[in-house]
């Protein structure tokens, strides 16, 4: 008996090297087998804030980290256009919030995703302390099938 393909995937995307070779997968696995993939980009804003010399940004500092996500998924969805998915094949989305409980679990229940492709975590050792992993969180906790690219 022949499994279906997955129907639709999420990818996580922080802009981070990782991010783009899970980002590369995705949409080749996508493109092969016709199905839908969604492209998260999360902006937390407890960490945005995190190293800077105030503790929480501002309205006009998360306005223009919106604005440069906002671009980077607009760049992103062409160039994968452009590399042959279809324009009705590649959703992109901005949300604010914790990354760890949006990746495992309300986007993919909004959106019914049935796998989650994320790359290997890019957070330095004291954010992990602080935070923890958002990939080992959604291993631990998507309903669906998850895979880590390194």
């Amino acid at each position: 008996m022949n499994q279906q393909p997955y129907q639709r995937i999420l990818v996580a995307h922080d802009g981070s090297r990782s991010a783009e070779k899970a980002l590369e997968v995705a949409a080749d696995y996508a493109r092969e087998n016709n199905i839908q993939l969604d492209i998260l980009y999360v902006l937390d804003s407890s960490i945005v804030g995190f190293g800077n010399t105030h503790a929480a940004p501002s309205d006009d500092d998360l306005y223009l980290f919106e604005e440069k996500a906002i671009s980077q998924l607009d760049r992103i969805k062409k160039r994968l256009v452009a590399a042959g998915s279809s324009v009705y094949q590649v959703h992109v989305h901005l949300r604010f919030g914790d990354p760890r409980t949006i990746i495992a679990q309300e986007f993919p229940d909004e959106y019914r995703n049935d796998l989650i492709i994320l790359g290997s975590s890019t957070k330095n050792y004291l954010q992990r302390i602080f935070t923890g992993s958002v990939s080992s969180y959604v291993i631990r906790t998507a309903a669906c099938d998850s895979l880590i690219i390194r």
